[in-house]
């Protein structure tokens, strides 16, 4: 059965995984094997392992996590013209196992970054980070604003910085998708923290165009985070 995904059906139950799953979920095993499949068959062709863990947790997720996923049209990257909307974040920031799930890849993450800047790994322009996955960190980063936990404040400083700023003296970016979509996320739900870490990259950052797309949301950052105090 498994064999039978055409390309039609990799691309319809991918492009909204989220709707997938709960109609997976409805339908039974078979049918949740046939999403894991295709979700398995996208990611040989467009990597995004961090979604594909995503994926594995939403059966520990709340039914409220789940609807809160599946009825955005921006659960994964955030934008500017989305403000406003309810962000999934918000809910799922109730939710222990997204809230766990958070923490570790955000670590990870900011391990990663780390590692690279300090010649531990390979350093290639825009390949730290799958693209596909930028929205998933973002997202993760967002629910640790809205929670206000003491954890990120480290991560967020490591993580936003070093996402926008090669090592050594490249114009280049390890992830211009993860810096700008944190960018959005701090404008969106900002932290003293996540403020300072925005501050921090515009005084490091060599890429033009990743300058002046995180320029744009410092003001409204400082504003939202003077309406939170």
């Amino acid at each position: 059965m498994l064999n039978d995904l055409t390309q039609d059906d990799v691309r319809r139950l991918t492009e909204q995984h989220y709707q997938s799953f709960l109609q997976a979920r409805l339908a039974g095993a078979k049918a949740l094997a046939r999403l894991d499949a295709a979700m398995q068959a996208r990611h040989a062709l467009l990597p995004m392992p961090l979604t594909l863990r995503e994926l594995a947790l939403l059966p520990q997720l709340s039914d409220a996590s789940l609807l809160a996923l599946a009825r955005s049209p921006h659960s994964g990257h955030w934008s500017r013209d989305d403000i406003g909307d309810t962000d999934p974040a918000q809910v799922l920031a109730g939710d222990d196992a997204y809230a766990g799930f958070s923490r570790l890849i955000l670590e990870e993450a900011a391990c990663h970054l780390a590692a690279i800047h300090a010649g531990q790994l390979p350093y290639v322009a825009d390949a730290a980070f799958a693209t596909a996955d930028s929205g998933v960190l973002a997202r993760a980063a967002r629910v640790a604003s809205y929670r206000d936990d003491g954890w990120f404040a480290p991560v967020i400083a490591t993580l936003l910085p070093q996402a926008c700023v090669a090592p050594g003296t490249a114009r280049s970016a390890p992830s211009q998708s993860l810096a700008m979509a944190l960018g959005h996320g701090v404008e969106t739900i900002p932290t003293p923290a996540s403020l300072q870490a925005l501050r921090t990259a515009l005084e490091q950052v060599r890429h033009a165009g990743i300058r002046k797309k995180l320029e744009r949301h410092l003001k409204p950052a400082e504003k939202a985070l003077a309406r939170r105090a």
